[in-house]
């Protein structure tokens, strides 16, 4: 079964809908969610449709699987309030640093309500939803698969959120990376970007010593072994500068990563090893991975 609400966007989102919407039929969806019963899935705009498998009920005269549409539309917000919202933006550098880097920081919902902005749904009003199964309820257990599904993408792209509202993605990340702490943001990370082929090439190639030429020629073991490297070598190497910025536009949960920790978190702790580690040792098992130098 999938996980949902792994970050707090996609767990405020399902909590928003909780709020005003029955409980117990809500959390019937879950199970509706997953590949199983998900026949077809797109997003267009802030319209989500999908097809999913119902089940057999001879009792009431099904004695065929049945597969039934399912549509949820959000309701968007005026282009005025978005415009008001992308200007207030650029005034604050922690909400263009986690946009910028596919994120949607908690403290972001103050610019939103300051504009006049809901993101996620208060009331029935702002979602539009409906099913051609028997069930007379709203939301059945087809429409609340689908909302579980939508905060399952939430997970992985933040982002959505907007799309889903009414503004478009790209207009978002131009206005964050147009204001002045995007734009310092962008400088600082052209700079933080390594030459890795550089890298690469000094770690495999160490420069040759001076020394050398002050060996005897006639000496044919001191002139093909050299003396003997210092002991502390390795821990004298600064370390490369890496940038951790392009890992994080993955976020916490990248497409490739299930696991229910943080994909940055963990190999925060793997990378933090590896600096530690002496070279040619084998690196014990951290974050549930093994890695060897």
């Amino acid at each position: 079964m999938a996980n949902w609400g792994k970050t707090w966007w996609g767990e405020e989102f399902i909590q928003a809908l909780e709020r005003y919407m029955d409980y117990n039929r809500l959390r019937r969806g879950r199970s509706y969610s997953g590949p199983e019963r998900l026949m077809e899935f797109s997003i267009k705009g802030s319209v989500v449709t999908a097809n999913l498998k119902g089940n057999k009920n001879p009792y009431f005269g099904v004695y065929s699987t049945p597969y039934y549409d399912a549509q949820i539309r959000f309701v968007q917000v005026q282009k005025k309030h978005w415009n008001e919202f992308l200007n207030r933006l650029g005034s604050n550098a922690n909400w263009v640093a986690h946009l910028l880097l596919g994120e949607v920081p908690p403290t972001i919902e103050n610019a939103l309500e300051g504009a006049n902005v809901r993101l996620l749904p208060r009331n029935p009003s702002e979602i539009k939803a409906q099913c051609n199964c028997p069930d007379w309820a709203n939301p059945c257990k087809h429409i609340a698969g689908v909302y579980y599904r939508v905060a399952e993408l939430l997970d992985h792209d933040p982002l959505l959120l907007f799309e889903l509202r009414g503004l478009d993605r790209k207009k978002l990340l131009q206005a964050a990376a147009k204001s002045e702490f995007g734009a310092a943001l962008a400088s600082g990370e052209s700079q933080a970007e390594p030459n890795i082929e550089a890298f690469v090439q000094e770690s495999r190639f160490p420069a040759v010593s001076s020394e050398i030429s002050e060996l005897d020629p006639s000496d044919l073991r001191a002139f093909w072994l050299g003396k003997v490297l210092p002991a502390d070598l390795a821990a004298s190497r600064p370390p490369p500068p890496i940038s951790i910025l392009p890992m994080r536009r993955g976020g916490d949960y990248p497409e490739f990563w299930n696991d229910h920790r943080s994909f940055l978190d963990s190999m925060s702790q793997v990378y933090e090893k590896i600096s530690k580690s002496v070279p040619g040792k084998k690196i014990s098992k951290g974050a549930g991975l093994l890695v060897d130098r």
